[in-house]
Order: C-alpha cells, then sequence, then structure tokens
C-alpha cells in the first residue's frame, strides 16, 4: 500500500489542475480531452510509462469451462499505470453511479492489477458543480460461489481506500460575466 500512496498523495493536485486547465465551462470538453491531459501530467510526474485506451479481448467461459475469446468484443481501460499497479476509469458525467463503480470492478476482475480509480471530470449544468469526483479502490480478497448447477462463479471484493471532491472550479473563478462598460478602442 505504500507505493500506490506515492500516487494519491499527488492525485488531488493533479485531477484538479487536469480539469481546470480544460476549463470545465466549455461544453464541447469530453472524457477524451481529460485523459489525454491527464496522461501527460501523470507522465511528467512520474515519469512512467501510462497506456491510454488499453484494448482487451472479452473472454468468457464456455459450460464445459473452458475459455473462449468473444469476436470483436473488448474493452479499453482508459488508463493504465503500470507503476503503481492500477487501472483508472475516466468519466465526464453529470455525478458518479454505481454502475461506473462496476463498470470498473470488472475490469480489475478481469485483470491483474489491484487498484482501479474511478474519476470524474463533472459535466454538469450546474456551474457550481464544476468538481472532481474520484474515488480509488483496492482488490481485496477473491470469493468464489457455487450455483445450483454446481458451476462456479468467482469476483473479487473491494475496499474503498480514499475518495475526495477537488475544489470547486466556479468558487475559484466564478462566471463568466459580459461587461457592459467595456469600451472598444481603436
Amino acid at each position: 500500500m505504500d507505493e500506490i500512496n506515492k500516487l494519491i498523495d499527488v492525485l488531488e493536485e493533479l485531477l484538479q489542475s487536469t480539469y481546470f486547465e480544460s476549463n470545465p465551462y466549455n461544453p464541447n470538453n469530453t472524457e477524451d480531452n481529460y485523459q489525454e491531459l491527464l496522461r501527460e501530467n501523470l507522465n511528467i510526474t512520474f515519469k512512467s510509462r501510462i497506456e491510454s485506451e488499453e484494448t482487451v479481448q472479452k473472454k468468457k467461459k464456455k459450460i464445459l469451462e473452458e475459455g473462449i475469446s468473444l469476436k470483436n468484443k473488448t474493452e479499453k481501460y482508459d488508463l493504465l499505470m503500470e507503476l503503481f499497479d492500477v487501472i483508472f476509469e475516466l468519466k465526464a458525467v453529470e455525478k458518479l453511479e454505481k454502475q461506473h463503480e462496476n463498470q470498473l470492478f470488472n475490469y480489475l476482475d478481469n485483470s491483474k492489477y489491484k487498484y482501479g480509480i474511478l474519476v470524474n471530470f463533472a459535466k454538469t449544468k450546474n456551474m457550481k458543480n464544476t468538481f472532481v469526483h474520484c474515488k480509488i479502490f483496492e482488490k481485496v480478497k477473491l470469493i468464489k460461489k457455487v450455483d445450483k448447477f454446481n458451476r462456479s462463479y468467482s469476483n473479487y471484493r473491494y475496499k474503498c481506500i480514499e475518495e475526495f471532491k477537488t475544489q470547486s472550479y466556479y468558487e475559484i473563478m466564478g462566471e463568466y460575466v459580459i461587461d457592459e462598460n467595456v469600451i472598444e478602442i481603436g
């Protein structure tokens, strides 16, 4: 857990800087905008390779327990940081929902990574809600269950080890103001 703390210690600042530099008032901002800038900010800070949009082939078990790769079915991890054993799942939505956590947990269940970081660069109509919401999860225990047909299933249990919201862009910058008293020279 000590290694991940190096990331946690600077993550709020990196997320806030990424969000504010992109100007959250811009309605054209997308998850991709934030992803690209966050990747660069992480790379500069840790001088480490960060994979972006890593594509992983979806695999499932057939009825006889053999694995099968699903044709043309992949999942994309937004950012991967081997240095800290982390998958980042980025969102640009009104607010985080349980389904966003479940998406990250599914990625972690099917990967070797120990930590998952869910980040929402809030995209909201209410300018007062312009902040980044972050949740950091750790894989803690593999649970195996058997159904009535004696088929086994497994997934991990997770612990939220950190959660925070950055400062509000609105509180720092205020609203755009049209000043009627500006005199044009020229």
